[in-house]
């Protein structure tokens, strides 16, 4: 085999990859107030979750939102459980959610992109404390990228938590 059809079967398995894996982008951040830092020990409550978008959805996208975070901060020992220690309260607004198509990200990346942005406040006793700004984009793949209007939830909650564990400190 010639270095040229070695060259070329290694980039058409590149690029057979990259159309089989879903590619996006990913912008989360945390701001607290200033000098605020949560106490060791903090959980967090998940309040609110509410579709600021201005569209119908035929999901329940606030619902998903919900348990992806109970979910997420479940298995990160941070969700308040009733207990009497320090809690934060977190109130979701989904601002931007587009459930996207994997068959028109496989035709044309970018057309197609799912897309879901969320803002959140912090509170701890009922004082803002903070807020949390995260979105997710799947804008190019193909059959990896199937079902990402569903796994999108879990994935920005992770984003979410993991900026909440980063400032918290739990384990």
């Amino acid at each position: 085999m010639s270095i040229l059809n070695r060259l070329l079967s290694f980039l058409a398995v590149a690029c057979l990859a990259t159309l089989l894996n879903g590619c996006g982008s990913v912008q989360h951040k945390i701001e607290l107030g200033q000098g605020y830092a949560p106490k060791s020990g903090t959980t967090v409550q998940v309040g609110t979750v509410t579709n600021q978008s201005g569209q119908k959805f035929e999901v329940d996208a606030e619902k998903m939102l919900s348990e992806a975070l109970v979910d997420k901060l479940s298995k990160e020992h941070l969700l308040a459980s009733g207990g009497s220690g320090p809690q934060l309260l977190i109130n979701s607004k989904i601002v931007e959610y587009e459930p996207g198509n994997a068959f028109k990200r496989w035709l044309l990346p970018g057309w197609g992109s799912t897309i879901l942005s969320v803002q959140s406040d912090l509170k701890e006793s009922g004082n803002l404390v903070g807020s949390i700004d995260a979105r997710r984009t799947v804008s190019i793949g193909g059959g990896y990228s199937i079902g990402a209007w569903r796994t999108i939830f879990g994935d920005l909650a992770t984003d979410i938590v993991d900026d909440l564990k980063s400032k918290i400190g739990n384990k």
